[in-house]
């Protein structure tokens, strides 16, 4: 994993007593972690010298671009994420698989802001909440036009459920 701009330096906590603290704010209008892009990445955080390290807590707030589970545009969708990580120091204690304090006092967030980003993307993203997605005859986009395809005609194996509604009506 490459090293990203969201590294920074605790070593002047690492050296105050347990319980000292420290706000930070982010501001990012591009960032790049592995894979991911993120567009205005912005928050703050607090970050807080325990026994085990430093804890970090705070919110972010970002737009990651995303493909229309509907319409198959691209949008940035809005997220959210909330930070709540133990950064574990000396990095020797640190349980297998978990973030680290470098010796030097860095810590990359990169890592971890991806993977909450990850979390907090929905499972099917749409661009807009009124999205009307693609036609499935010809495949235009009902966003931009109405096409001329005929969209009323049902499967025959479910002919006879319609016939019930026509009935009912």
């Amino acid at each position: 994993m490459q090293k990203t701009n969201l590294r920074f330096n605790f070593g002047y906590l690492l050296e105050a007593s347990y319980g000292t603290s420290s706000d930070i704010e982010i501001d990012y209008p591009h960032l790049q972690v592995d894979d991911i892009r993120f567009k205005n990445l912005r928050g703050s955080f607090r970050a807080t010298r325990t026994g085990e390290g430093i804890y970090l807590g705070g919110l972010f707030a970002t737009q990651m671009p995303i493909e229309c589970h509907r319409c198959l545009t691209e949008a940035y969708l809005p997220i959210e994420m909330e930070l709540a990580e133990l950064f574990y120091y000396p990095p020797a204690t640190a349980p297998e698989g978990e973030v680290t304090v470098g010796m030097d006092g860095n810590a990359d967030l990169g890592p971890v802001v991806r993977e909450l980003s990850l979390i907090s993307m929905p499972m099917q993203a749409i661009c807009r909440k009124d999205c009307k997605g693609l036609c499935p005859e010809c495949g235009q986009n009902l966003n931009e036009a109405e096409c001329s395809c005929d969209r009323t005609a049902i499967d025959p194996r479910l002919a006879a459920l319609q016939k019930l509604l026509t009935d009912r009506e």
